[in-house]
């Protein structure tokens, strides 16, 4: 039975919430006064010892380990340490003791060391290392103690005070004094007996051998012992043994040191022909993620390294010639040996670099990307100095272009939604999905576009092969078109002007190829953002091949487009409509009669259902697949982006070489209807201010035509208003006139709008 002090412990971390507050209160004040006691030290050596309640264990814990760093002076140290190393010792008996006591534990030891060791305390790694032979508890307690001392006192990775940082300091360098080849050989043993009997207790030594391998001296790990027993634990059975094993390669070829130094570390450990048994992918079995994680970092540490290392001999060579400085011929030999044994190792490297690439795995993928950049980054600089790309490299290119492909494609089991979400669960697991997507792709495609201007033509077969492989199948699956039509257009995105103007060569050919293709799955929502985006980056291309337009305008126009059940992508193209209508007005002028018969329906729609949310449903800024819902804020003057339809009929009227007749036709069919809108709804609101069962404010639908009207009007310049045809602004002004004096004499919730129409009312 508890007695008191134990209770009051109890209490004072009760959870549960069957303890009286007050009294918690009265146990928690208990439990401080007591550890405020000079010989609290005392009462928590005897109470740990003699208590059956963890809960009890961990306070006296606790309290100890702050009576270590507060009040130092007031406990006896001696007898502290000889307790706490029996606790140490009690953990072979003990194997039901949590992770949380046992981390206490070297957590109070730690405190010790930070105030004895080394002039107090000097043996203290001799009695820890001792004590190793006692069986896996003890061995457990030793990797607990080294990862706290790293994590309290040596790791500067965590942020530290100037004393914190001097006592990291000097701790390391008593380690490098005393301790350091004993522990090395601790962690030999270690190794050894447990690698099979005990692969978990292996792993965890390993993971202390890893956090301290940065500032030991690497002949304490490279060593003819050493790296054949790692070498041997990759090939163990354990999951976990192997990914430890593969962490602490990871931070040995990860120390700071010379170029030439760092290469030869790597040549000496025979990594390279290890990974290069990789180019079929990663040696892990389905479900060993954690595994092809670690694998993919070392992969990519040992090639990142090997660059950098080339990367800094060569601008060695560039900085002494740059200053005047002569090299001598050895050392020029050596600098260009280095580099070309570097260059070797990365091209064996390079089909398991790609084959990680295209894991299916994100975090597996994406590891190798930082390292990819910077060798198309390299190449492109050479490019420069030298004229070509080497032939190794060019080899290369076209599997890299592909496992990009790969690694960009949305994933087979994707859950994006082809039209409208069931619900709100599946809309949000569709943007989560998509936003992360996104975000990969902002490294590839920076990737894919560096890669097509170092070497276009492998791209652009590429992107080729994509999109003749989903128009040749009726039934091709979505990811693979929205894939194909994406990667076009990043290429238009990081093409020069010139490749975009007519007779320019393979890219026109590939954008027309797809102006008049029957696209498979175009209904899907992230098919036809892709579509829509594309077609207006290559419009253009478009200007010299008008015969496509009736095809792209059909698309935008039609149940794909501006009347696609999906909000974000209707609204989407009503803003891509406006800028194509900009760059091909001309060329679009032809066929004005059958775009505002297809239009009309949507324009109808748009003006007579604003937004009541008083937000934007797409967000405008965005690449193909970029489309996704946004939520704003439920206030009346924000912007409808729908509305951009209106203004690219008002650009499409407003061109001089129309029909006069036709052009005040096509003027009065569009505002009449708006102008109807404003009346009726005035009409409305002063009766009926809110909104009708089924209808929006009137309040909105007024701020909604009034808004499609000054869209339209600027279209129509004052030139054209006012000394080419004066009879159009004849026609423009009373209609903006009356639209400006509703503002007037509405809400001063259309102040936006009024502003709008003022600026139209003033050429």
């Amino acid at each position: 039975m508890a007695d008191d002090f134990e209770r009051a412990v109890l209490f004072s971390f009760d959870q549960t919430g069957n303890v009286d507050a007050a009294l918690k209160d009265r146990a928690v004040a208990y439990c401080n006064q007591t550890k405020a006691q000079p010989l609290s030290w005392q009462l928590c050596l005897e109470k740990y010892s003699s208590t059956a309640y963890m809960e009890v264990r961990f306070w006296c814990l606790q309290t100890l380990h702050e009576v270590l760093i507060t009040r130092y002076d007031q406990l006896d140290s001696n007898v502290v340490k000889q307790a706490v190393l029996s606790w140490v010792r009690n953990t072979n008996v003990e194997h039901q003791m949590p992770p949380f006591l046992r981390n206490k534990v070297a957590q109070v030891i730690v405190a010790l060391v930070q105030n004895e060791y080394p002039h107090k305390w000097p043996s203290f790694w001799t009695d820890l290392l001792g004590m190793l032979a006692e069986g896996p508890g003890v061995v457990d307690m030793f990797c607990r103690i080294l990862i706290a001392i790293d994590d309290d006192v040596i790791s500067l990775d965590i942020a530290r005070t100037q004393e914190g940082i001097k006592r990291s300091m000097q701790l390391k360098d008593a380690m490098r004094e005393t301790c350091l080849t004993d522990l090395s050989e601790a962690w030999y043993n270690l190794l050894t007996a447990y690698q099979s009997a005990n692969p978990d207790l292996a792993a965890a030594v390993l993971n202390t051998v890893e956090r301290y391998v940065n500032w030991i001296d690497v002949a304490l790990v490279v060593n003819e012992r050493f790296i054949p027993l790692l070498f041997t634990l990759l090939s163990s059975p354990s999951e976990t043994l192997k990914g430890a094993a593969a962490d602490v390669l990871t931070e040995i070829i990860s120390k700071r040191m010379e170029p030439q130094n760092k290469l030869g570390l790597i040549q000496q450990l025979g990594l390279g022909r290890v990974c290069a048994q990789w180019g079929n992918g990663l040696p892990v079995q389905d479900g060993e993620y954690e595994l092809a994680t670690k694998y993919a970092k070392l992969l990519a540490t040992i090639v990142t390294e090997v660059l950098d290392s080339c990367k800094k001999v060569e601008n060695q060579l560039v900085s002494f010639a740059a200053v005047g400085v002569v090299m001598d011929e050895e050392a020029v030999q050596e600098a260009t040996s280095t580099c070309q044994a570097a260059d070797k190792l990365i091209q064996e490297l390079l089909p398991a670099v790609l084959a990680t690439l295209r894991d299916s795995e994100d975090e597996v993928a994406t590891a190798v990307v930082p390292f990819l950049n910077s060798w198309v980054a390299r190449l492109k600089a050479n490019q420069k100095r030298t004229g070509g790309v080497p032939q190794e490299a060019l080899h290369h290119m076209p599997a890299m272009l592909d496992s990009l492909a790969v690694c960009a494609r949305f994933p087979q089991d994707s859950c994006n939604y082809p039209l409208t979400a069931q619900d709100a669960t599946e809309a949000v697991a569709a943007e989560e999905e998509t936003a992360t997507v996104l975000e990969k792709r902002q490294d590839l495609f920076t990737l894919f576009k560096n890669t097509a201007k170092l070497v276009s033509e492998p791209t652009y077969v590429l992107v080729g092969k994509q999109l003749q492989g989903v128009v040749s199948r009726r039934k091709s699956e979505w990811q693979d078109v929205e894939l194909a039509i994406t990667l076009l257009y990043q290429l238009g995105e990081g093409a020069a002007e010139e490749t975009l103007k007519p007779g320019s060569g393979t890219l026109g050919q590939l954008a027309t190829g797809l102006f008049g293709a029957e696209v498979p799955a175009w209904h899907h929502r992230l098919v036809v953002s892709a579509l829509l985006e594309t077609y207006v980056r290559f419009s253009k291309v478009m200007q010299q091949n008008q015969e496509y337009i009736p095809n792209v305008l059909a698309v935008f126009l039609g149940d794909s487009g501006m009347g696609h059940p999906d909000e974000a992508v209707s609204t989407r193209a009503c803003y891509l409509f406006s800028r194509l209508v900009k760059a091909l007005r001309q060329n679009i002028r032809q066929f004005v009669r059958e775009v505002l018969h297809s239009i009309q329906g949507h324009l109808v729609r748009i003006a007579t259902h604003p937004p009541t949310d008083g937000g934007q449903a797409a967000a405008k800024a965005g690449g193909p697949g970029g489309a996704k819902i946004t939520t704003m804020g439920a206030f009346l003057p924000a912007t409808d982006d729908r509305l951009y339809a209106y203004e690219g009929v008002g650009v499409l009227l407003g061109q001089e070489e129309l029909p006069a007749e036709e052009q005040h036709a096509y003027i009065a069919a569009l505002l009449q209807p708006l102008i109807h809108q404003i009346e009726t709804s005035l009409a409305a609101a002063t009766t009926s201010p809110g909104a009708a069962a089924g209808r929006p404010a009137p309040t909105l639908l007024i701020q909604q035509a009034l808004e499609a009207i000054a869209r339209i009007s600027k279209g129509f310049n004052a030139n054209l208003c006012t000394r080419v045809r004066p009879e159009i602004g004849k026609r423009l002004l009373p209609e903006l006139t009356y639209a400006w004096l509703q503002t007037q004499h509405s809400s001063c919730a259309l102040t936006p709008v009024a502003a709008l129409l003022g600026q139209q009312l003033c050429f």
